[in-house]
């Protein structure tokens, strides 16, 4: 069937979901790789766990843990899941998506969740594909099991609620059962994700040894079936963690979760990178926003085309009563994607009628300028006028500058290569105040 985007304003604004991720095969998914102006960014991440995916080459490393950075709604999932898509044909690596905007509890994350949620993962992937494991593959986890957690105390009433739910198995079967009871528990409740979050940490070693002994088993049996030669996971959303929780599970844990002898990729908010905390043993790489314009001030065709087709893949052209109303919503995103689907919301709010016109277009602009003035102070509009005016130079990083591209009043582009403010700061009066002081100046 013949996609058609939506015709109606009112139409447009019930299908607009800030946090849905657009799959390959969605017709309203948009190629951006040329136009964030960083067109080898998939490669490089493949090339990071050994594969080159133009030749088949693979070298893979016993462990590697990345970060994929980047502004929160830049299209991070979008992109990852294009790249599962292109790494699973190539059939070297098997990829194992696990969003914990999903699974679990984003505002209160810590590494003993997502190591369950990776098993649970794992094992709904095995058993979706149809592939048997050895007999033994999954000893090590059950004795664990029984070993540490049936035996804890503090986990009983936890131990008692699984065996409820879980039927008294042995095998795969079981710990599948099991581990999507752990993930269950973790993200709704908070008595047993306390109880198992303390066994985890007093018995990580016993874990850590258990889990990877079960990943060489199924990375053989998966290479028998020719399904891939080793595993990658692939953890969604963990850019979206608090500040707290961001700094606990990527620095603080980090030990625990580099434990883990997999393939594993990250995404990591971009204000990770510039609080300059050390992080190790992890390798990283920033996908940018879609670049609309040079860092010379002049127009980036890929960037303003790939923008553009977002646009109108989410509303159609006829809704918009002049052509030329779709450049100025583009522009004014920054070329960042979020952006551009809060300002057609916006759009739609303000239209009267079955249009778009230029009076809802500037409406909308104004009241997303002005969620930005609510929390900018009249240093901040000094120090991005100042970014803005020295074009060609980097002047570093401070507590303000990181807060600025955490709140996207100013954006990052071509892997940080420079900065600029966003758009619609631009039109506040604060803006306009600095921008004349530092002129006069």
């Amino acid at each position: 069937m013949t996609y058609l985007a939506p015709r109606h304003p009112l139409q447009i604004l019930q299908q607009i979901e800030f946090e849905e991720a657009v799959r390959p095969e969605d017709p309203r998914f948009v190629d951006t790789e040329v136009a964030r102006g960083s067109p080898r960014t998939l490669d490089r991440i493949a090339r990071k766990f050994g594969l080159n995916m133009s030749s088949g080459e693979f070298y893979p490393a016993t462990k590697r843990h990345s970060l994929l950075f980047g502004h929160i709604g830049c299209g991070k999932t979008t992109e990852l899941l294009h790249l599962s898509e292109k790494l699973r044909a190539g059939r070297q690596l098997y990829v194992v998506n696990v969003d914990v905007l999903n699974e679990l509890d984003r505002n209160n994350l810590q590494y003993a969740d997502a190591l369950m949620a990776l098993a649970k993962g794992l094992l709904g992937a095995l058993a979706a594909d149809n592939i048997d494991l050895e007999g033994n593959a999954a000893h090590g986890l059950e004795r664990w099991f029984a070993e540490h957690v049936k035996t804890e105390d503090r986990a009983k009433e936890l131990v008692a609620q699984l065996e409820t739910n879980v039927k008294v198995e042995g095998g795969i079967p079981f710990l599948a059962k099991l581990f999507a009871s752990f993930t269950a528990a973790a993200k709704t409740n908070a008595t047993y994700k306390d109880s198992l979050r303390i066994v985890i940490r007093n018995t990580f070693t016993q874990f850590a040894d258990a889990f990877n002994s079960f990943l060489r088993s199924a990375e053989k049996a998966l290479l028998d079936a020719g399904k891939g030669r080793r595993i990658l996971f692939v953890i969604d959303s963990t850019d979206k963690l608090s500040s707290d929780d961001t700094k606990r599970f990527f620095v603080d844990d980090a030990e625990q979760l580099l434990a883990i002898e997999a393939l594993m990729l990250y995404t990591a908010p971009l204000s990770l990178k510039y609080d300059g905390i050390p992080l190790g043993k992890v390798d990283d790489i920033v996908l940018p926003v879609i670049k609309l314009k040079e860092r010379d001030g002049t127009a980036y065709a890929s960037g303003c085309n790939a923008m553009r087709s977002m646009l109108l893949r989410r509303a159609d052209e006829s809704v918009f009563s002049d052509s030329a109303l779709i450049d100025m919503i583009v522009e004014s995103s920054g070329g960042h994607p979020r952006e551009l689907l809060r300002l057609l919301k916006l759009c739609c709010e303000f239209a009267e009628g079955d249009q778009i016109d230029r009076i809802a277009v500037s409406a909308a602009i104004k009241a997303l300028a002005s969620d930005y003035r609510r929390f900018l102070e009249p240093e901040d509009y000094d120090l991005l006028v100042q970014m803005d005016r020295e074009s060609e130079q980097h002047g570093g990083n401070n507590e303000r500058t990181r807060r600025l591209l955490y709140r996207l009043a100013l954006i990052e582009y071509n892997d940080g290569g420079w900065r600029r403010s966003h758009p619609v700061v631009r039109s506040l009066e604060g803006y306009s105040r600095a921008l004349q002081a530092s002129i006069s100046g």
